[in-house]
């Protein structure tokens, strides 16, 4: 897919000093290479690492086809589309809540359907007019963060050269846009067991349609917005977040039942915890060296967190090997936030910070 490649005279391809103080070499991968990469690399972190899909199914071309075209292009179209608007972070998020409501309920509808394997107890409890909405609040912003933020963050950290470098031409992107929702609500069309009403596609195309306007209106604000201006984020401060929203989302959603018979109850507890997370990340600014500290971190945990329930994954769940690759990807991760952290101070005398549009 053509790129948009800058010609010689560009500031990206001469080596230059990253504003955290790393030499960046000249880009040693086209923008059609780097493109690709992110398309296969989404859905591996997001089915492969997580231990959603076992590692055996990846063998079949249909499978790892399908996901490269909903995950991976998704990732590739939210990262370009930041890019082009100057939306930073938040607009990756808010098109990654559009994208979570994407993958689970046009192609798997398991925001709808109450005996969907994930859901459980929620397929009861906090089900009201057809939606499963304590499954709903944890999913979506599980996908928005783990399936779309940490894979567009990455590629900056594989690549800091190329992290404010456009990879697709307006073209390819307009073309590119429609390929996840088409090829999602397909698959769901083909291999769905629960019927979904025309009510339920409407709303969910109007949800969509909601996030993405809010995305390009309000995204490249909020990314600007500190809640905390004077606030110092940290290592420790990332690993706090990201540990409290994968372990407050993966165990506490299906502990709501506890609080009482009102699943309203638990769904403002989950809420409020998300909307506190949310406000504690917006410290961790990718153009100082304490906020990427922070990120990366943040990005570590998530990831460690599954490379931890991978015993569970694969000697119960039957995930054939999943211990050794999550392993190895986090070890290598770890090997890559050293390299790029480990030797970068604070300093005064920096370059300038990357342009608002940086989405990592």
């Amino acid at each position: 897919m053509p790129g948009h490649e800058p010609g010689p005279h560009h500031r990206f391809l001469r080596p230059r000093a990253d504003p955290l103080g790393e030499d960046l070499p000249t880009p040693a991968l086209s923008s059609r290479q780097r493109a690709f990469l992110l398309v296969l690399f989404a859905p591996f972190l997001a089915e492969l690492v997580s231990g959603s899909t076992p590692p055996q199914a990846w063998i079949l071309p249909p499978v790892v086809l399908v996901f490269m075209a909903i995950y991976g292009v998704a990732a590739l179209v939210i990262r370009e589309f930041s890019l082009r608007i100057q939306g930073g972070p938040a607009t990756v998020l808010i098109l990654g809540l559009a994208f979570g409501v994407v993958n689970e309920g046009m192609a798997a509808h398991s925001l709808f359907n109450p005996s969907w394997p994930d859901v459980g107890v929620l397929g009861s409890y906090g089900r009201w007019g057809g939606v499963n909405w304590l499954w709903a609040e944890w999913v979506v912003p599980f996908h928005a963060v783990w399936s779309i933020s940490f894979p567009v963050f990455l590629v900056g950290q594989f690549w800091p050269e190329a992290r404010s470098t456009r990879w697709l031409s307006d073209r390819w992107l307009a073309a590119l846009s429609p390929v996840p929702v088409v090829v999602a609500a397909g698959s769901g069309f083909y291999v769905g067991e629960y019927p979904l009403t025309a009510l339920a596609w409407a709303a969910m195309f109007a949800v969509v349609a909601i996030l993405v306007l809010a995305a390009w209106r309000i995204g490249p604000k909020l990314s600007r917005w500190r809640v905390w201006p004077s606030a110092t984020p940290s290592t420790g401060l990332g690993v706090a977040v990201a540990a409290a929203f994968f372990l407050g989302g993966q165990v506490g959603t299906w502990q709501t039942p506890r609080l009482g018979p009102y699943p309203e109850v638990g769904f403002g507890v989950l809420l409020a915890l998300f909307v506190a997370l949310a406000a504690a990340a917006t410290t961790f600014d990718p153009s100082t060296v304490k906020g990427r500290k922070a990120a990366f971190a943040g990005v570590l945990t998530g990831i460690g967190f599954y490379t931890a329930l991978s015993p569970l994954s694969e000697f119960v769940l039957g995930r054939v090997a999943l211990v050794p690759i999550d392993v190895a990807v986090w070890i290598a991760l770890y090997l890559l936030y050293r390299r790029r952290t480990s030797e970068l101070p604070e300093r005064t005398d920096l370059p300038p910070p990357p342009p608002p549009g940086a989405v990592c």
